[in-house]
This record gives structure tokens, C-alpha cells and sequence, in this order.
């Protein structure tokens, strides 16, 4: 089984990605959209864990995302946990690129009041509530987890793990779904992330994760993601794969996202919120 995911920031964010959107016209949201008639020509399920702002300030752009029965919406915080602008110059002090979101949530009542607020924003626009959840950038702390359980969510998916084929409940009583197959982001050439970053961050010691801090051009991680969900399906597990709607077409212009969509659309799919209906052998 294969449960693709996707994310998406609003544009005030101002993510690295998006400076290097060349058509002044163009935003984040634009661009998943256009990938998502990808998704649908395969007919693949998918999870869009999105920032509520996203809902908020851009809905109109937004809404076809929604609409779609290819598709589910997960939270992806309302604010984007934006990293300060004291934080932006120190990081550039040091000579590095400054990342897309704060290193921390917040305080409880802070995490409870942004939580709410995407919770409330994707009911407003949508008429349904989200019950699955990743934080921008996998950020969260030990009330994390409480907060998201007592507001009704009741899936994670903000670990990376090279090993674990399944999903699994945490202490809070949620189900954690570990992205289990290389993600893009962090491992492909694109935008700000060339060569001479990816070298320099690994001189630095960051930008590892449970698969390396190795980079690859988009077609050979395309390769690599291929040959990891194959292995899970082999193994009769579950297989989280990442693709930012962004990343991908920042990268070739969605050329591998094709690639591996038709590979995808060769095996059974599921949305983040279906989980518990394959654990128990509904589906």
C-alpha cells in the first residue's frame, strides 16, 4: 500500500522554494494544482498536509485543491512556524541559508492557539474537519502530540524512518505513519539547495536525516523512491512517500513526479485518514 503525501505553504511564508518562482503570476498553490491533475490522470490518492494561511489568505486558488475526491487535507499548522527575522540575520551571519520554519513550536498555549486556528480554517473552507496532521518542517515538542489528540486529530506523519514498514500508535493515541521512502526535499538538487549547498551544509553537520545527508539529482532520487516502495510492497507495508508539489516542479518540471505517479498507479493507494481502515483489514 502506498500513501502519498504532499505539502503546501502559503505564499507570505516566504519559503526558499518559492523565491524561485519565475513568473511573478505564479504561486506554490498554482503549481499544486497543476500537480494535481498529475495525480488524478493516474487516478492516486493523495494527503496535502497544508498551512492554514494557505486556506485562509489564497482559498480562491485553493478550492479545486479541495475539491477533489483524489484528495485529502491534513494540517500542516496555521502559521507555518515562520522563522523570526532576528533568527534570518543570525543564520546568515554564519554564513547559511536561513530554513523555512523555527526550529520550535512554541510555548503549550502558543501550539494550542495555532492548532485551533488550522483545525477551525479547514472546517470553515471545507465543511469537514482534518484529522491527520504533519508540522511544517516535522517541528514539534513533548506537548505536541497531547494538544493534536485532545482537538480530534488522530494521525501523525512527522518522523523519518529507513525501518519502519508500518504504522504505529503513540502513547497519545495516535497513529504515526513515518515517512519510510527517501523524501525530495532534503535530498534532491533544486532551487537553493545545488551542489555547493548540499557540500557546505555536510561540512556544517546539518541536513541529515535517517537517510543520509546525501543529495541527488531528481531523476536518480526518482530511481531510489522507486526501488524503496517496491521493497515495502514486497514486504506487505506501507510505504509514506513525500513529494512536494513544489519541489517537484522546481526540479524538472514534474518530469519524475510523472514517473513515479504511473509507478504508484500500479499498486493500491490510500489517504493518511484511510489507515486505520487498512490496519484492520477493511480495505
Amino acid at each position: 500500500m502506498i500513501c502519498l503525501t504532499g505539502d503546501i505553504h502559503h505564499a507570505s511564508l516566504g519559503t526558499n522554494e518559492q523565491r524561485y518562482i519565475n513568473n511573478p503570476r505564479d504561486s506554490e498553490v498554482r503549481i499544486s494544482a497543476r500537480y494535481l491533475d498529475l495525480v488524478e490522470n493516474f487516478k492516486v490518492k493523495v494527503t496535502f498536509y497544508v498551512t492554514g494561511k494557505t486556506l485562509a489568505d489564497e482559498w480562491q486558488d485553493f478550492k479545486e485543491i479541495s475539491a477533489s475526491e483524489l484528495v485529502e487535507l491534513g494540517g500542516h499548522t496555521y502559521s507555518g512556524i515562520p522563522l523570526g527575522a532576528f533568527s534570518k540575520l543570525a543564520y546568515r551571519i554564519r554564513g547559511r541559508t536561513p530554513p523555512s520554519h523555527s526550529p520550535t513550536y512554541g510555548s503549550r498555549r502558543n501550539q494550542r492557539t495555532d492548532i485551533r486556528k488550522m483545525i477551525d480554517i479547514a472546517g470553515k473552507r471545507t465543511g469537514k474537519d482534518i484529522v491527520s496532521w504533519r508540522s511544517h518542517g516535522y517541528v514539534h515538542d513533548s506537548n505536541t502530540y497531547s494538544i493534536l489528540a485532545e482537538m480530534g486529530i488522530k494521525m501523525i506523519s512527522d518522523e523519518i524512518s529507513n525501518t519502519r514498514l508500518f504504522p504505529f500508535r503513540t502513547s497519545e493515541g495516535l497513529i504515526s505513519h513515518p515517512i519510510n521512502v527517501m523524501p525530495d526535499h532534503d535530498h534532491i538538487y533544486h532551487a537553493h539547495r545545488d551542489r555547493e549547498f548540499v557540500e557546505k551544509a555536510g561540512r556544517n553537520g546539518y541536513g541529515a536525516d535517517a537517510f543520509s545527508s546525501d543529495s541527488y539529482t531528481v531523476e536518480e532520487w526518482g530511481d531510489i523512491v522507486e526501488k524503496q516502495v517496491v521493497e515495502i510492497e514486497k514486504r506487505n507495508g506501507l510505504a509514506t512517500v513525500l513529494m512536494h508539489p513544489i519541489c517537484m516542479y522546481l526540479a524538472d518540471g514534474f518530469k519524475t513526479a510523472a514517473r513515479l505517479l504511473k509507478v504508484f498507479s500500479g499498486y493500491k493507494t490510500i489517504r493518511a485518514k484511510e489507515i486505520p481502515a487498512w490496519l484492520n483489514g477493511d480495505l
